[in-house]
């Protein structure tokens, strides 16, 4: 961790240059030898770096630049007790972001919030003012670009769930606020740990948020996506986000309670919305829109899906649990797919073997569904509707886990329950699901195989995405969370102008234009 060691060690000795209040309200007691802010007065520049021992604002008066690591609180050190975890309670910081301020990374920057502190990044939408918060890199104001900074990571003392099917964090033991926990975080050495027994923990507030251009790899399997939720307790507010472009996974939830509420999750290069490690929530309304481009290639060993809840093989984790309704996925028109050294697709049949593309039944090699639920979560799809483009890739792929990796041992099957979810240019094909274990596992009412008609507001205009509400059942997380019983198919209610959805207006312009 020698990089989260030399931050700390900057928080204590102090930069070596002169330094300014910047940015910060009154009440807030900025003080003007904060280690972690270095502003230009002239030019209304601060630069964000170091590790926030005390509560901050950032304001629309300044242009807020991200260099390196910012790291809001110490809560992510290895705790001994429950005195220690105390004390990173009592020691938490707030950083406060007022609507409308845009913070512009360097290649390197990440912005850290480790357990026991809070984000406020409240932005604004009323009749009158539009101002949403952004996070984006510094090197032009077009959002076009990938992987070109760190990206946001929370983290919060909500429970995880380890591989293996090893269990609570806390160990043997009831799941409670006063257990200590230290789970090692996933996206660089300098994450440090989260996690705890407390469901209701509050990270703070995440609204009209938008989050573009980053995912820098930390590694193999090691990488910070657009919005990482660490053990992030349902007392955290998620909802009004986006995330644009991100080199990894838009959103992904590591274990935590948290709920999520209207999320549009655009052009990422890998999954746009994963969970797992015991993460027990609800998500409702979502659109998903990959990367539409014919030629597009996914970044390194990225197999990029609409959802991905994984807990399989040697990541068994049979706690994962999660409720999603109204969330519209639609898929790129390739997904990964392969090409051969002409630029053309390579063609296989269900066994791998290249055949000619006008064989009906191949496939793209490396062709990706648009969601994936395998290994043993639990999972109610609701309201939903899953396209894709140009391939006959499933719509919905659920796999059994090989939980043991012991082939002569049964697989345990995913238990999904499917409820009016469309299919739409790819059908319900033996993907759905995937293999004699998990088929008995599956239940599933009011599904619908047709091509999805989207209107201008990305609602459906399908007579069959009109539907007798379901009840939909909250996934039991402790939030007491409801879902509102929708009517309709998809992430947006027919009917609705373009101008009138819930994302209209600030969200990144042209985002979601196919």
């Amino acid at each position: 961790m020698e990089l989260k060691k030399l931050v700390m060690a900057m928080a204590v000795t102090g930069a070596s240059v002169a330094l300014t209040a910047c940015g910060g309200s009154d009440d807030d007691n900025n003080d003007n030898d904060s280690a972690f802010v270095t502003c230009n007065e002239e030019t209304k520049v601060c630069t964000l770096e170091g590790t926030m021992t005390e509560n901050y604002t950032l304001t629309k008066d300044y242009e807020y630049r991200l260099s390196g690591l910012l790291q809001v609180g110490e809560g992510n050190v290895d705790l001994a007790d429950a005195a220690e975890m105390q004390a990173v309670k009592n020691a938490g910081v707030t950083l406060t972001i007022e609507p409308g301020v845009h913070v512009k990374a360097n290649s390197d920057g990440v912005l850290l919030v480790t357990r026991g502190s809070k984000l406020i990044a409240d932005g604004k939408k009323s009749d009158n003012t539009i101002d949403p918060i952004t996070f984006s890199s510094r090197q032009d104001d077009d959002f076009d670009g990938l992987g070109e900074w760190g990206g946001v990571v929370i983290q919060g003392f909500a429970p995880h769930y380890g591989a293996g099917n090893t269990g609570f964090c806390g160990g043997d033991v009831a799941v409670t606020a006063d257990v200590v926990c230290n789970v090692e975080g996933e996206g660089g050495d300098f994450i440090g740990n989260f996690g705890g027994g407390d469901k209701a923990d509050n990270s703070g507030v995440i609204r009209y948020v938008r989050i573009a251009e980053a995912g820098k790899v930390a590694g193999p399997n090691n990488e910070i996506n657009g919005l990482t939720l660490q053990g992030v307790g349902h007392g955290t507010t998620v909802e009004y986000v986006q995330v644009h472009g991100n080199q990894d996974d838009g959103i992904e939830w590591f274990g935590g309670t948290v709920n999520v509420k209207y999320a549009v999750l655009t052009n990422n290069d890998d999954d746009a919305i994963d969970f797992d490690e015991g993460y027990m929530g609800n998500i409702q309304y979502a659109i998903v829109l990959q990367n539409q481009a014919d030629d597009a290639r996914p970044v390194g060993s990225n197999d990029p899906r609409g959802i991905e809840a994984n807990s399989s093989d040697e990541d068994y984790v049979p706690q994962t649990a999660a409720t999603l309704a109204n969330i519209s996925v639609i898929n790129g028109p390739i997904s990964g797919a392969a090409r051969d050294e002409n630029g053309d697709y390579i063609w296989v049949d269900e066994d791998g073997n290249v055949v000619a593309s006008t064989d009906p039944e191949a496939d793209y090699l490396g062709a990706e569904p648009g969601v994936r639920f395998r290994g043993s979560v639990n999972v109610d799809f609701i309201n939903s509707v899953v396209a894709t483009t140009d391939h006959n890739k499933g719509c919905i792929r659920i796999d059994s886990s090989d939980h043991d990796e012991d082939s002569n041992t049964a697989k345990i099957a995913t238990p999904v329950n499917l409820v009016n979810v469309m299919a739409s240019n790819c059908g319900l094909s033996d993907e759905f699901p995937k293999d004699d274990t998990t088929k008995d596992s599956v239940t599933a009412t009011g599904l619908v195989s047709e091509v999805a008609d989207f209107d201008t507001a990305w609602a459906l205009t399908n007579t069959a995405a009109t539907v007798t509400a379901p009840t939909i059942e909250a996934t039991d997380n402790g939030s007491n969370f409801v879902f509102d019983q929708t009517t309709y198919i998809g992430a947006v209610e027919p009917g609705t102008p373009a101008a009138s959805a819930w994302y209209a207006g600030w969200i990144i312009p042209g985002s979601l234009d196919d």
